[in-house]
């Protein structure tokens, strides 16, 4: 199985975790501005990666996913997202995020540059779904 994850990071914490699950997975981290010459259908999975801000991803991530979406469609795909919130109210906003991006498999995570440091649990379940 080879994994892309393409992400969009502005404080590390996306980042952060983008570099775990590629490591984990033997699979490649892409930040979305350098993914554009990535050919996707060498991939077997697809993980998008977003740090959120008022509540949104970065235009620039959810471009990246509508114009890839024919050849996203047939991959096994997840989704993450890195945000402040944390428990009912992150959760909420990861479900309505991974709906928008047309993405089933999702989890949100909070303090992703610790987490990767002290606590992987959580993303290492996330991991074992795809």
């Amino acid at each position: 199985m080879t994994t892309i994850v393409v992400y969009a990071s502005s404080t590390g914490n996306t980042k952060a975790v983008a570099e775990y699950i590629a490591k984990k997975t033997d699979g490649t981290a892409v930040d979305v501005a350098d993914a554009g010459s990535v050919d996707l259908s060498s991939y077997d999975t697809v993980v998008i990666g977003g740090r959120v801000r008022a509540g949104k991803l970065p235009k620039e991530l959810i471009d990246y996913v509508f114009k890839n979406k024919d050849i996203i469609s047939t991959k096994k795909t997840a989704f993450y997202d890195c945000c402040m919130y944390d428990k009912e109210k992150g959760q909420k906003q990861s479900d309505r995020l991974a709906t928008e991006l047309g993405i089933v498999n999702h989890i949100y995570i909070n303090k992703g540059k610790k987490m990767v440091k002290s606590d992987t649990k959580k993303i290492d379940d996330f991991i074992a779904t795809f």
